[in-house]
């Protein structure tokens, strides 16, 4: 390969790059392949044989961010409570991702793509530029889906421990945290769209009122972001522990996982200021902390003044905000 770029009357940069790149990449997963069987084979060695009867190779494949790594591992036949299983010590021992055998890298490496992509499609092609590897668009969706499940699943445990005071309650001191809750209108897919158009048909006919068959099936996905605060001297004021909850919920459900994470996380003794930021919708208002203030945030602030303060004044309420003057507003007005 480098006689064959050395000897070239062309050389590119980016192309030598690429080439370089991929050839490092195959013995990478080389490397890997070779680790992975020599371990497999320590583990077959110091197995308990009468538990663990050894039923011969088998060979699979796990993607990840330098390509496909093709490797074979011993399965086992176990038998437990008169029930025989068949199972893969070094899958179960290093904890090899079961997302549809992909590493842990490279969901990660999904997970970052896909949120600031328009589809899966362009996730696929931003996967396939940045990495050695490919993933179609249905196994990028399917990765995305299997994700979303866990988080949704340990949430809900979340709440349930909650619920039955089963949570162990946190020691992190903190005078302040700061909370910002807001709504984002989608429209709906598949199923889930299927489902709204039905309910929306009942609806119509109990109020005796014909449907618009124009009409957009949205719902809101809401969001809500807990901190700590924010970093003085970062120009883009950084927030200190972000936490978010982004979902298709209700209000009460938003506040209950919100009140589990702080209960597990912080001495909530030691909190002396909670603080909601929101557009001033309903449900961002339900998700106040008890005894805590809500407020708009300065977005939804500065829209009231452009929406119902003559422009000859605006600039005067919009000065005295940056300048945090707050005393003066009132007499402005």
């Amino acid at each position: 390969m480098f006689e064959e770029i050395i000897t070239s009357k062309e050389v590119k940069f980016n192309n030598l790059e690429k080439k370089v790149y991929k050839f490092v990449c195959f013995f990478g997963c080389l490397i890997i392949k070779l680790m992975l069987e020599a371990y497999d084979r320590k583990l077959m060695e110091n197995r308990d044989k009468k538990k663990y009867r050894h039923k011969g190779l088998r060979e699979t494949s796990v993607n990840t961010v330098m390509g496909e790594i093709k490797y074979k591992r011993v399965m086992y036949e176990i038998q437990e409570e008169g029930i025989i299983k068949t199972v893969y010590l070094l899958d179960e021992t290093l904890k090899i991702s079961v997302e549809g055998k992909v590493s842990s890298n490279l969901v990660e490496k999904v997970i970052e793509t896909v949120p600031v992509t328009d589809s899966y499609r362009k996730a696929e092609e931003v996967i396939d530029t940045t990495t050695n590897t490919s993933l179609c668009h249905e196994k990028i969706r399917e990765i995305i889906l299997k994700i979303g499940d866990k988080i949704t699943n340990k949430e809900k445990e979340e709440r349930k421990l909650f619920d039955k005071n089963q949570l162990v309650a946190g020691l992190k001191e903190v005078t302040a945290l700061f909370e910002e809750a807001d709504g984002l209108w989608i429209n709906l897919q598949g199923k889930d769209r299927k489902e709204k158009l039905e309910k929306n048909k009942q609806k119509a006919e109990r109020e005796n009122k014909e449907l618009n068959p124009k009409m957009k099936i949205k719902t809101e996905l809401k969001l809500h972001v807990m901190y700590e605060g924010w970093k003085k001297e970062d120009s883009r004021h950084s927030l200190v522990n972000k936490q978010y909850i982004a979902r298709i919920m209700k209000p009460k459900e938003i506040a209950k996982l919100r009140d589990a994470r702080v209960y597990s996380q912080y001495d909530e003794s030691k909190i002396k200021l909670r603080v909601t930021n929101g557009d001033g919708a309903k449900w961002t208002k339900g998700t106040t902390a008890k005894e805590g203030i809500y407020q708009k945030d300065q977005f939804h602030i500065m829209q009231e003044i452009v929406r119902d303060v003559p422009k000859e004044y605006r600039n005067i309420f919009v000065e005295l905000i940056n300048k945090k003057e707050f005393e003066k507003i009132q007499p402005a007005i």
